[in-house]
């Protein structure tokens, strides 16, 4: 029954989302509630925890955390509404952080909207902290829901996705400015996070009592969204990154 009441709260929050920026952000904060409790499952607790909340938007994960003692620096593209206590404009791709710098790097629905994920998972391997976990989540592409505002529309491809769904643009890299979608599997982020140096600790459906993610072939249909518990693994990216600063 509890999780029932948390997925009608979750789509009654999701449906409201897009009306406000307050409406995000009460979107993320329930979302980040429960995500904090999946990492209590999985023995990782914020609490006193230096945490690097990549693509932070409207804030509500970093405001999450940082109520559970999380000591949390968040970044994005843009400032948000609500700024966070320790916010930095700068691009995930290219951190303005020192190597081995964070115990916990959280990067949740980022991925599928970054043309070149092998950049943003090498920058995260980077500053993660040696005996650090990384949190990591997105839509897969050919999922429920990983059309994003394209949905249902992208399964018919990206020609008639754009058509049917009204924007005009040339492709759905471009459709949202900054924003694009770059089609990412369940498969294929397996791979980047492999050739990244990244081992998966855990994998599973977010807020879904059955692992959908694991199934050969129908999971990437099947899952709504995915998630990776993470730590550092042997490098072997070739993906050169640099430190920009301390």
């Amino acid at each position: 029954m509890a999780m029932i009441r948390e997925w009608l709260t979750l789509l009654r929050l999701a449906r409201l989302r897009f009306r406000s920026n307050d409406d995000y952000r009460r979107f993320q904060v329930y979302q980040g509630h429960l995500i904090l409790h999946y990492l209590t499952t999985q023995g990782i607790s914020v609490q006193n925890l230096r945490v690097l909340d990549l693509g932070c938007g409207n804030g509500g994960y970093s405001y999450v955390m940082a109520s559970a003692g999380a000591h949390v620096v968040s970044i994005d593209l843009k400032r948000p509404a609500a700024i966070p206590p320790t916010f930095v404009l700068a691009d995930a791709r290219q951190l303005p952080f020192d190597s081995n710098r964070f115990p916990l790097v959280f990067c949740a629905s980022l991925i599928e909207h970054v043309a070149d994920p092998a950049h943003l998972l090498a920058e995260i391997r980077r500053v993660l902290a040696p005996d650090g976990a990384v949190y990591l989540s997105f839509p897969p592409f050919n999922g429920p829901v990983g059309g994003h505002q394209f949905k249902p529309y992208h399964l018919l491809g990206e020609k008639w996705a754009l058509r049917l769904s009204g924007y005009k643009a040339e492709s759905l890299a471009t459709a949202c400015g900054n924003w694009g979608l770059y089609p990412l599997t369940i498969r294929r982020a397996r791979q980047l996070l492999a050739e990244a140096g990244l081992k998966v600790g855990h994998e599973s459906t977010r807020f879904f009592p059955l692992n959908t993610s694991r199934l050969p072939w129908l999971g990437e249909f099947l899952t709504w969204h995915v998630q990776f518990i993470l730590s550092k693994g042997a490098e072997t990216n070739t993906v050169q990154v640099k430190s920009t600063s301390g």
